[in-house]
């Protein structure tokens, strides 16, 4: 069946984040998308929920007609029915996974979260991500940690604690670490202290650096 294409104003769509398969708008993507406008470029339709405005796909699309015309700019879109808000995540979970940049493993596995909250069938999941079910099993075990019982899903940086119950501190760190393995951080440090790189006279740094000194110095001293 053709898809009918019309406009709505940026003003009245919604970007729930509960619908969305990424774990961040990026503002780099959107920039990109603005610069596309400017060269006069036609973006696709964005693919919104007719009764809730919702949107399905697109929110990088959305943002970047919001950051170049604002909140009365028309956004060409789509308007779909959904039988209910599982078939609404599914649908956000395979446009996404199909298009634009790809869904990390970080994304992926908070999708499959979601998921499980809304108690949808794995099959339908698995097929929305590109991914088997026997994928999508150990994808939950490699980066579900437990905190009071519930899943939270790690970062690269965390993913050795998957498995194992959270404290409160590890779930706020997962929260905001980089994402990257944890020799990374420390490579990036030890490189800068060899090659005398430091800016000591930053009293940050300097701070930073001492209260570093103390939290290896008493791990160290426990693990031995």
């Amino acid at each position: 069946m053709k898809q009918v294409v019309t406009t709505i104003k940026a003003s009245k769509v919604v970007l729930d984040y509960d619908l969305y398969p990424r774990h961040e708008v990026q503002s780099y993507n959107v920039n990109l998308l603005v610069e596309a406008l400017n060269s006069g470029a036609v973006l696709p339709p964005i693919i919104i929920d007719k009764k809730s405005k919702r949107v399905i796909d697109g929110f990088h699309r959305v943002k970047a007609y919001q950051k170049k015309y604002g909140p009365d700019a028309e956004i060409s879109c789509i308007r779909k029915e959904y039988a209910d808000e599982n078939e609404m995540f599914a649908e956000a979970i395979d446009a996404n996974s199909k298009h634009g940049r790809n869904l990390s493993s970080y994304d992926r596995a908070r999708c499959l979260a979601r998921s499980e909250e809304l108690k949808m069938d794995i099959t339908v999941v698995a097929r929305a991500l590109n991914m088997t079910v026997g994928t999508l099993g150990r994808l939950k075990t490699d980066r579900f940690g437990y905190f009071q019982s519930k899943p939270v899903v790690l970062k690269r940086t965390t993913a050795h604690l998957a498995g194992g119950e959270l404290t409160k501190e590890q779930v706020d760190y997962n929260e905001q670490a980089g994402g990257m393995p944890a020799t990374f951080f420390i490579n990036q440090l030890t490189a800068m202290l060899e090659s005398e790189s430091v800016d000591w006279d930053d009293e940050k740094v300097s701070k930073g650096f001492k209260r570093l000194y103390e939290l290896l110095d008493k791990a160290l001293s426990v693990k031995v």
